[in-house]
């Protein structure tokens, strides 16, 4: 029975993905539906705030429903989307580098003076996402290509289009960053957050 299931649910895929090709409106949106949340997060980590993440999974929705019929088969689906919003966050950050002059956020933290324990238990991951947030926008792009999306510094300087040893430094800098900011809240042990 559980294998009947999952065929069943494999069929849909593949029905889901063929009317997508169609450009069928109620199967984009179930699509959407399926994907947005985790499209959302990614497009999270590479803005600095949720009006910006909502115009980048906007970009990527358009440009996945327009060049869908690029993707072979159901199972290469969802790993093109990914690329899809990755792709799209780089050129976000690309214009955004052309049109403004960036400065560090610095802002500081409180901190009180709990057990390190509880300090650890309380970071949620929306606070760690808002760490990632305050980087400068060439640090911030660079750390999740590099640790969220598993990117090597050669993969990263071709997106990018800068040398090799930018995005290491760049890379490095995030941590540096990173680890300043987690100091401030009590945070001794940088390696398993930085």
């Amino acid at each position: 029975m559980l294998h009947e299931d999952f065929l069943h649910y494999m069929t849909v895929n593949k029905k889901l993905f063929e009317q997508c090709k169609k450009r069928d409106g109620r199967a984009q949106r179930e699509l959407y539906d399926l994907f947005k949340a985790r499209l959302m997060g990614l497009c999270r980590r590479y803005t600095k705030d949720r009006d910006d993440a909502q115009d980048l999974l906007q970009d990527t929705f358009i440009k996945i429903f327009s060049r869908i019929d690029q993707v072979s088969s159901e199972e290469k689906l969802e790993g093109w989307m990914l690329s899809v919003a990755v792709n799209t966050a780089i050129d976000f950050y690309r214009q955004k580098k052309r049109n403004e002059v960036f400065v560090s956020s610095t802002t500081d933290h409180d901190v009180a003076d709990t057990a390190y324990e509880l300090i650890l238990d309380n970071l949620t991951d929306e606070y760690l996402i808002q760490l990632v947030n305050e980087l400068p926008d060439g640090c911030r792009v660079v750390f999740n290509l590099s640790i969220v999306e598993g990117y090597s510094h050669q993969e990263i300087s071709k997106l990018l289009d800068v040398t090799e040893s930018t995005s290491r430094s760049q890379l490095h800098y995030a941590k540096q960053l990173l680890k300043e900011k987690l100091s401030k809240v009590g945070i001794k042990h940088y390696e398993k957050y930085a």
